[in-house]
């Protein structure tokens, strides 16, 4: 039995080790923190011992290969999906305009629930089905990767308006980038695979638990019961190359461990950290030193009594571009309020101090849902990942690296590699995936 070393326990690193092990492999995963799931991961907040998401995540039914993964872990029924496309989105004036789909034949679903979407002018719709016949002649072959996605969306005659209230909202949910900067490319695959795809794609689901605990023991234990095993508090502080390829790998407690393949899933910028200093400027391995990362600030608000009769929400002309109502999500029977707001592209707040961030929350909670006007603010936790996702900046995908390495036994894997697909949980499965195979071709 060949044995495989897959260093980091995030989605990425745990869809590989899964696949591999269902394959036959003998896999250790080697996990640096506490928690599995990376930057998509659960915690237990000391204060309120409620589970809290590291960040609000919204899963999409075109994930297809991760609903094959959450299905093979027996986890799948966590996730709640939407029987039709709907998402209000609330003003500032706390006016609430609905996008409800019905239930006929993509794209006719999406484009019969934005007629009755009230922030647009009835031409502004009409206006939008340029944007479908775009994506349907684009080819995927990197043809928008060189203008952003406010220069195409222009290009397609969409109003201001039109990209303010609904495609700038799917941009920075999806790319975690605005649209200013963000390539057109990473937006036309979105939208033909998750809008424009069928109605089924097109679900939005929600974790009626933490992130973590998709993951976790059901991972754990199917490895187990497959001769593998997940090892936390493991630091890889190096690799060790001899004649061209991985001989060992150095952990931080002053040890080595060695398999016969091993899979970095460590997001670009920790790669660095573990690559000998001959790799880091070589000429695949220093490709990395051209991606950005883009932040995400998650805040989490407790209140005294209900403020929101929405499960979730996206906001109009906020900073915050959506807000979770936890209780109802996670059908909680606690008193009160609990919920989870998403900055995504949050390069403006890295500055700001906590008590700056929920004034901010605060004021525009107040205009969107005026019962919280009167609400107390209980506690709050205002999370910080600056490096949450790679950022799709034009020209960024000819930077991403393959699954497969000039290192004949090492592999990669994470939402940042060459997967066709923006980072996102979709894209971090996938490449396990990929990695997977690649291992699976080099051994035959």
């Amino acid at each position: 039995m060949k044995s495989v070393i897959v260093i980091g326990g995030g989605w990425a690193g745990l869809s590989c080790a899964v696949h591999l092990a269902g394959s036959g492999y003998q896999v250790t995963v080697l996990e640096a923190g506490k928690r599995l799931g990376g930057r998509a991961s659960s915690f237990v907040e000391q204060k309120s011992g409620r589970t809290i998401d590291n960040g609000q995540h919204l899963f999409m039914g075109c994930y297809t290969e991760t609903m094959k993964f959450l299905k093979t872990l027996g986890t799948l029924d966590k996730l709640k999906f939407q029987k039709n496309l709907g998402v209000d989105f609330v003003s500032r004036t706390g006016k609430i305009s609905t996008l409800s789909c019905p239930r006929l034949p993509s794209p006719l679903h999406l484009f019969a629930g934005l007629l009755r979407l009230d922030t647009l002018s009835f031409s502004e719709k009409l206006g939008m089905a340029k944007v479908h016949r775009a994506v349907q002649k684009w080819d995927g072959n990197g043809s928008l990767s060189k203008i952003t996605v406010e220069a195409w969306l222009k290009s397609l005659g969409q109003s201001d308006r039109s990209r303010r209230y609904f495609w700038d909202l799917i941009t920075i949910a999806a790319l975690n980038e605005k649209s200013d900067v963000a390539e057109a490319d990473s937006l036309a695959i979105v939208l033909k695979e998750a809008f424009f795809g069928s109605i089924e794609k097109s679900q939005i689901a929600i974790s009626s638990v933490g992130l973590s605990d998709l993951l976790n023991p059901a991972c754990s234990d199917y490895l187990a019961s497959r001769g593998g095993k997940i090892e936390n508090d493991k630091l890889v502080t190096g690799l060790n190359i001899k004649d061209g390829q991985i001989q060992n790998i150095q952990l931080r407690e002053n040890r080595t461990m060695s398999a016969d393949y091993y899979v970095s899933a460590l997001p670009f910028f920790a790669l660095k950290n573990i690559l000998p200093d001959a790799l880091k400027a070589d000429s695949f391995f220093g490709r990395i030193s051209h991606l950005e990362s883009s932040p995400i600030f998650s805040i989490t608000l407790w209140f005294d009594r209900e403020v929101m009769d929405q499960e979730f929400c996206a906001l109009l002309d906020t900073h915050v571009q959506w807000v979770f109502n936890k209780n109802k999500i996670n059908r909680s029977q606690e008193t009160g309020s609990c919920l989870a707001l998403v900055i995504s592209g949050a390069r403006d707040f890295m500055g700001k101090s906590d008590d700056e961030i929920i004034k901010i929350c605060l004021e525009e909670l107040g205009g969107c849902f005026p019962k919280s006007k009167d609400a107390r603010p209980v506690s709050h936790l205002v999370q910080r990942e600056k490096n949450a996702t790679l950022s799709p900046k034009v020209g960024y995908a000819q930077y991403r690296l393959s699954q497969k390495t000039p290192i004949p036994n090492l592999f990669l894997c994470g939402d940042w590699t060459d997967t066709g697909y923006p980072a996102t949980i979709e894209s971090a499965v996938l490449s396990g995936v990929k990695a997977s195979q690649a291992i699976h071709e080099n051994r035959a």
